[in-house]
């Protein structure tokens, strides 16, 4: 029992292939853990769970507790994996050029973008033309590295954005907008330059109409130009994607990796769910 903190939103498994145990991805974030397994080249995927993390800011465990908990209830680290990637959404990030990317001036960027006091072993992605800094909660990557001990960590923002200029179905477009549990994220391109990466709460859906609007206005993207691609989990003809549409003439939905197999109950779940997750292996480098 998952007890009043937790909600399932989605477990499913492949029983032809449960023993194709070689991979684990994880997708961490303040509302949410999200899993799947798969062979030991991230392909042929065999489970994927999706836990809604409730009240993720209230009394009780802590969010690393809480993670913790998530994780040993699915049994995940009492099973012996090949390879591990886990990217972990926060808003514990900046964005800064090249010529400001030495250790202390990320430090002092990322002390003034996140709030935190004490910065340490930031770590540094790059992508085109700037690099992305991120730190994490120390709790929390102490406890994964001692859990995963081979495990490839990084922000989701650092994956999406290099899935932004590498994925097929997103490489012709100019936006990118994930939605996730009570989080969005925000991409967005210039020719082959990134021109913008953010993170934003939101509660419904005029949150997020708001947020994708008002960021195009601040760059001047013209809405019958710009090619707009969702990923997260929400229907094609959701009330959300119906009200971008009146503004947003071409939006889209992004695509898996064409070697990322989905079969069995997996192969309901459509192609733009779970996109983080299911591709990240491809920006571990």
């Amino acid at each position: 029992m998952l007890g009043e903190n937790y909600k399932e939103r989605l477990i499913l498994r492949d029983k032809a292939k449960e023993n194709e145990a070689g991979s684990l991805s994880l997708f961490i974030s303040p509302n949410a853990l999200i899993y799947s397994v798969s062979d030991k080249n991230f392909k042929n995927i065999s489970q994927l769970g999706h836990v809604e993390i409730l009240n993720a800011t209230g009394a009780g465990q802590n969010f690393t507790e809480k993670i913790t908990f998530l994780l040993n209830n699915y049994r995940l680290p009492q099973t012996k994996f090949e390879k591990v990637t886990i990217s972990i959404l926060s808003k514990d990030f900046t964005i800064v050029p090249e010529a400001f990317s030495s250790a202390g001036h990320v430090k002092e960027f990322l002390a003034f973008s996140s709030g935190l006091t004490e910065i340490k072993n930031p770590h540094i992605h790059t992508i085109k033309n700037v690099k992305f800094c991120y730190v994490f909660e120390q709790e929390l990557i102490q406890y994964v590295e001692r859990t995963f001990t081979q495990a490839i960590i990084k922000h989701a923002g650092a994956i999406n954005t290099d899935l932004f200029f590498s994925n097929h179905s997103l490489m012709n477009c100019n936006l990118f907008l994930a939605i996730n549990d009570g989080l969005i994220e925000i991409t967005a391109k210039e020719k082959n330059d990134l021109l913008f990466y953010n993170v934003f709460n939101y509660e419904n859906n005029e949150d997020i109409l708001y947020y994708l609007l008002f960021m195009m206005e601040q760059f001047n993207l013209n809405p019958l130009q710009i090619k707009l691609v969702i990923s997260g989990q929400v229907q094609t003809n959701d009330a959300l994607v119906l009200s971008i549409k009146k503004y947003i003439k071409q939006v889209t939905f992004v695509v898996h990796n064409s070697e990322i197999k989905l079969e069995g109950e997996l192969s309901k779940l459509p192609q733009h769910h779970y996109f983080t997750l299911l591709n990240q292996h491809l920006c571990v480098s």
